[in-house]
């Protein structure tokens, strides 16, 4: 066979340098995309129907306090023996959460009664509210807000009194925080005694532990009994009170939040007080919790929250994922259509041998080493995403084999297409699902859909590593082509030849 002409090889160095160029921004733009999701809001939208057929109003209360243990999952909240006693003379309740599990978001869901899709509040990650919530505290005089750490959680949900104070620098921390832990429990149990009528009690130390060691270390179940006890202190302090006990979302055994897993989702509540009787249900959600809080508090929620009232919620339980919001049909559909396209120029290939495997083995490495992606893990948030790309490293030396095959057998556009046009395809599609393409208009949003969001992270990494991976096969066998060509030997002139 004839060596490659000058503009084949030219034309392999520009696709070389087209997917090099990409293989460089794609991680940078997933960088980008990692701190959109972790800061921003989302557009709002309503994906939630809960119909309630009747209109009963929870009793009132004189007084109110509410202890949310964050982190607190609810296989281990069934074994602490404080919480236990306690639930069992009211209302133990399984709550639904919603998604995203995580603190911020899923408590202006508590205290607004709309959930993280209606106001938009996603990820916030150290990103307090400002100016605070507009929700049932700010509707309440007086009321109160003790935080053991992290107050910027309470500080941005509209209570006329927080605590701790911010840092005059940097409102994302704690004024003084080495000397409030040592004395936050005592204006605690101070603030539950006082004749506020609100009283919000938020206990952080259950969830630090999980992220540092996983729900199941020693650290996990030793916080966990500590926030028992410090609960059983504090219901000491206003036992005429109504209370509403409860948590923001579970861990992973591993460690970690976020998600839309049931472990996560899902977590122990109770309502207890002076004429609340003893019964157990739910699921209920955590917008039906608002409601109620609001009918103890005597004021109002707005106009689109869907909470029922709670005699209801409990008779008429959550199913399955009801309280998991579906991806936009739209969205969905374009999705699909992505996939069918990527599916397409896989077969183009037309050579089982070409097509790309490497691709399916990186996903199935994945899936098998770590598990479904989920907005849960570290892994999806790590900026050089090596805990991810280490799975997948034996399939880029399929990519490699095959691709230098190709090139020796078929035409440099069909072997790229037949190995890259499915990883795109992928990653277009996971774009679309979570409504990420005005990221690349600029717009600032949080583009965060369960499932779909999390397999974005990886399939990026995938993508790029595949380009990059094409683009060095493809310029060594082009180096290695242009040597041939000008090492091969002149032809003898007709002349020459017959002297």
């Amino acid at each position: 066979m004839a060596p490659p002409a000058r503009g084949s090889i030219l034309r392999a160095i520009i696709v070389a340098a087209l997917l090099i160029a990409f293989a460089w921004t794609a991680p940078l733009a997933r960088h980008r995309w990692i701190q959109h999701v972790l800061h921003d809001d989302a557009p709002p939208r309503d994906p939630l129907r809960l119909t309630a057929t009747s209109h009963a109003v929870f009793p009132r209360a004189d007084r109110v306090r509410v202890v949310l243990i964050d982190g607190l999952a609810a296989s281990v909240a069934a074994k602490q023996v404080h919480l236990h006693a306690a639930c069992s003379r009211g209302l133990d309740l399984v709550v639904d959460v919603g998604f995203p599990t995580v603190s911020l978001p899923v408590e202006t869901a508590l205290w607004s009664g709309l959930t993280q899709q209606q106001s938009g509040y996603m990820f916030r990650s150290d990103t307090p509210l400002v100016p605070p919530l507009v929700g049932i505290p700010s509707q309440v005089p007086g009321s109160i807000a003790i935080a053991e750490d992290h107050g910027w959680i309470v500080r941005s949900l509209g209570f006329a009194h927080t605590e701790p104070a911010a840092d005059p620098i940097d409102v994302t921390k704690d004024a003084a925080p080495e000397a409030w832990r040592g004395q936050w429990l005592q204006h605690a149990r101070a603030a539950v005694a006082s004749d506020a009528k609100l009283v919000f009690v938020h206990i952080l130390r259950v969830d630090t532990a999980g992220h540092r060691s996983g729900r199941d270390s020693l650290l996990y179940w030793v916080a966990a009994g500590i926030a028992d006890s410090m609960l059983d202190g504090l219901l000491e302090q206003a036992p005429d009170a109504r209370w509403f006990l409860l948590s923001d979302h579970g861990h992973l055994t591993r460690g970690g939040h976020g998600g839309a897993e049931d472990e996560l989702r899902q977590v122990e509540g109770c309502v207890l007080g002076p004429g609340i009787t003893t019964k157990t249900g739910g699921p209920i959600h955590i917008v039906d919790l608002a409601r109620a809080l609001a009918d103890s508090l005597g004021v109002t929620l707005a106009p689109a929250a869907h909470g029922r009232p709670l005699e209801e919620a409990m008779n008429f339980p959550l199913h399955g994922a009801q309280a998991v919001p579906a991806v936009p049909l739209g969205h969905g559909a374009f999705a699909w259509l992505m996939l069918a396209v990527g599916v397409l120029l896989a077969y183009v290939a037309r050579r089982a041998w070409l097509a790309p495997w490497w691709f399916i083995v990186a996903c199935v490495s994945w899936l098998v080493i770590q598990g479904e992606p989920t907005l849960s893990s570290s892994e999806m948030w790590a900026p050089s995403g090596r805990a991810m790309y280490v799975t997948w490293l034996p399939a880029l030396a399929v990519l490699g084999a095959v691709t230098w095959v190709g090139l020796g057998r078929v035409s440099l556009a069909r072997v790229v297409i037949a190995q890259l046009g499915l990883p795109f395809a992928a990653v277009a599609a996971a774009i679309s699902a979570s409504g990420a393409w005005p990221l690349l208009l600029g717009r600032a949003i949080a583009p965060v859909v369960p499932h779909f969001t999390a397999w974005l992270s990886p399939l990026i990494l995938m993508a790029a590593h595949g380009a990059a991976v094409v683009a060095l096969v493809v310029l060594g066998r082009s180096v290695r082509s242009g040597f041939d060509r000008h090492s091969r030997p002149e032809t003898p002139s007709s002349a020459a030849a017959t002297e």
